[in-house]
């Protein structure tokens, strides 16, 4: 152990170890399959840069490429490690030149995303590297029982059994109930050692707001915003409702940004503004996760209500990392669970999902994209029935990405079948954790294994603290925001957003003008939209947009409805005193979107179905629909408008689902 001080303090510059890091580093190097369940910001990377230091090449398994890539330059800057990285961001020469260094003794650490294990060139080195330790990152995500878990990630394993019994395997996480605990030990194998830290964070502030509607969830949003000090993160369970949040603070005046996995490039100057503090926040998805590397976040709300308390641990988890006083608020309503219900739903599809996929592939060799659209299936339901097919060794997939059955063998279920009834069963304490009349703190650490967690005494719960409400004008502008929500159409030709602005008149669900859309388009026979839904979205349109502007309201050329868009755009350009342009037509008959069930079913669905009928030369026009869902739609005669000649277009719909596909 001396040694292990000396070390420390001479290649690290550390006085001292934390509490069970020498632990830890001294397990590891007696080869023995250690697993690290650490609050973030405790050292685990130093645990592992020191078994680097000492046994020589060490494969550390991460997900998160940025955070590699800032562990190679810590390691190679700061304490002279030799370390190099492999990820799908890379070019295979620079892929190659990592390898060939690892293979050669060059290297002290090499970073690997898991997905890179099914890549033939990693196949090609594997077996010509001197492995002397592995370590495994974020390792809740081994676990189907874990809050992330990742199908790839089981390709590790696979690996970690081939390694000769004395090289050590270090598991970390910050989360792990017990029963994650016993799958990753099952995973990693004996003999093993688990460090389970102190999970208590006593300078998180817990907080549960109940809502009456999602209108009062938008208002305390926006009176949060005003009251709490510094930058923070607003958790949403679906990227449509990350985009409705930010928008309704922007006309709020708040600097709020949305955030998630569609963003693609955007999202590291989003996160850079927010760590610079130049935003209040950012609405996001879980998307924005285990890499965001800010210790004085002072705030997360959660504008829906997590899976489980081990979700709500994680994410929480962002904030106060500086030790200082932040709130956790988390806004409950019943309409939440239904979201969490349908996407538990779609992480563990049906049996005879499973099967379809299962026989198709029995039948011939398909790609996902092919996949969907045989089935209808959503990419997240498909992705993970073939993870699940190939984890049980029924499917394959080769170098061209086409997935291949190599086995008639039938599908296990058991597994699954268990793991949704206890996500379900997670899902219900968090309505328990809604209603908790003890402390907050306590309950989530003793849920997650921390049975020495004590009342924090400073939630609100122990504290008896209660914010003020929001004031009646912001429930106002929340009502009226509801009843006027964005179409946030994420498409750009010639690198500009595709339509300059967007909105809708109401949500489709649930409101008096979705009913009567609705009602109209599918009684028999259909019957005109009536004059009021006319008069009103005139009304929006001209507060909305620059009517004087426009030369023509164009009508999308109708599926089922008849010539009720028509009718209605020729009534609402009437209105409005602009003319009717009857600028787009069919060049072929489509199917309703909403028999569709995924994205690519639908941008197939409608691709080349359009045509415009002249030359437009810069005119600026209003695309009116009656229904916009995952907006295809909108795009495809957007982008035919423009190739016309289109100037500026804007975009109007009736209404809008609430989540895409709720037709």
């Amino acid at each position: 152990m001396s040694n292990l001080h000396e070390v420390l303090r001479t290649r690290f510059g550390f006085s001292e170890f934390r509490e069970g890091q020498a632990e830890a580093i001294q397990a590891a190097l007696e080869g023995r399959r250690v697993l690290l369940v650490q609050p973030t910001g405790w050292g685990k990377s130093l645990v592992y840069q020191m078994i680097a230091a000492l046994k020589g090449l060490t494969l550390v398994f991460s997900p998160l490429r940025a955070l590699m890539r800032d562990q190679v330059r810590q390691a190679n800057q700061r304490f002279g490690l030799r370390a190099e990285t492999v990820n799908s961001d890379m070019d295979e020469e620079s892929q190659r030149l990592a390898l060939e260094r690892a293979a050669r003794g060059e290297l002290d650490l090499l970073y690997i995303a898991p997905e890179r294990l099914q890549n033939p060139l990693w196949q090609e080195y594997q077996s010509r590297l001197p492995i002397r330790a592995v370590v495994i990152d974020e390792a809740h995500c081994i676990s189907m029982w874990g809050h992330d878990f990742r199908p790839e990630y089981r390709r590790i394993v696979n690996l970690v059994r081939l390694l000769p019994p004395e090289v050590p395997v270090v598991a970390v996480t910050a989360t792990a109930t017990p029963r994650v605990e016993q799958d990753v030990r099952a995973q990693i194998g004996e003999p093993f050692h688990l460090l389970r830290g102190r999970l208590m964070r006593p300078n998180l502030r817990l907080h549960v707001i109940h809502a009456e509607d999602e209108s009062h969830k938008l208002a305390w949003l926006a009176h949060l915003m005003n009251i709490l000090p510094g930058s923070g993160l607003i958790y949403t369970a679906t990227r449509h409702s990350s985009e409705i949040v930010a928008q309704f603070l922007q006309m709020q005046g708040l600097p709020v940004r949305y955030y998630h996995a569609g963003l693609g490039e955007e999202r590291a100057a989003l996160e850079q503004e927010l760590m610079r503090n130049t935003i209040k926040a950012l609405a996001a998805t879980n998307a924005l996760g285990m890499g965001l590397d800010m210790p004085d976040i002072r705030f997360v709300i959660h504008y829906e209500t997590p899976a489980s308390p081990l979700h709500y641990y994680q994410e929480i988890g962002r904030a106060g990392r500086d030790g200082k006083a932040s709130y956790c608020i988390l806004l409950a309503h019943p309409d939440d669970l239904d979201i969490q219900r349908a996407l538990i739903t779609s992480n563990r599809p049906p049996r005879e999902q499973y099967q379809t996929i299962y026989t198709l592939l029995q039948r011939q060799p398909l790609r996902e994209r092919e996949l969907m659209l045989h089935t209808g299936y959503a990419q997240t339901t498909t992705r993970t029935i073939l993870y699940d097919l190939q984890d049980q060794g029924l499917i394959t997939r080769d170098k061209e990405r086409y997935y291949r059955a190599v086995s008639s063998q039938p599908v296990r279920f058991d597994e699954y079948d268990a793991l949704s009834q206890a996500k379900l069963g997670e899902l219900q304490t968090m309505v328990d954790y809604w209603n908790l009349t003890d402390c907050r703190m306590e309950y989530l650490c003793r849920f997650l294994g921390d049975e020495q967690a004590q009342p924090c005494g400073v939630c609100d719960v122990c504290t008896g603290e209660r914010f003020p409400q929001p004031s009646e004008q912001l429930r106002r502008a929340a009502r009226m925001f509801e009843f006027h929500p964005p179409l946030n159409i994420d498409a750009k030709y010639k690198k500009e957003p595709l339509y300059v602005q967007s909105a809708a008149l109401s949500f489709y669900g649930g409101t008096i003008v979705g009913e009567t859309i609705k009602q109209c388009k599918y009684g028999a026979p259909p019957q005109p939209f009536p004059d009021w839904i006319v008069e009103r979205s005139a009304s929006l349109i001209r507060a909305s947009f620059p009517v004087d502007a426009l030369q023509g309201v164009v009508p999308i050329p109708s599926t089922i409805s008849g010539n009720l868009v028509e009718d209605f755009a020729a009534r609402l350009a009437q209105q409005l005193g602009v003319p009717l342009r009857l600028a787009l037509r069919k060049t072929r008959e489509t199917q309703p979107q909403k028999e569709f069930t995924n994205s690519v079913q639908k941008v197939k669905n409608i691709e080349d179905a359009y045509e415009a009928v002249a030359a437009l030369s810069e005119q600026n026009l209003l695309v009116v629909d009656d229904v916009f869902d995952s907006g295809a739609t909108l795009k495809e005669a957007g982008k035919i408008l423009k190739q016309a000649g289109a100037g500026a277009l804007y975009a109007f719909c009736i209404t809008r689902t609430r989540h895409r596909g709720d037709l």
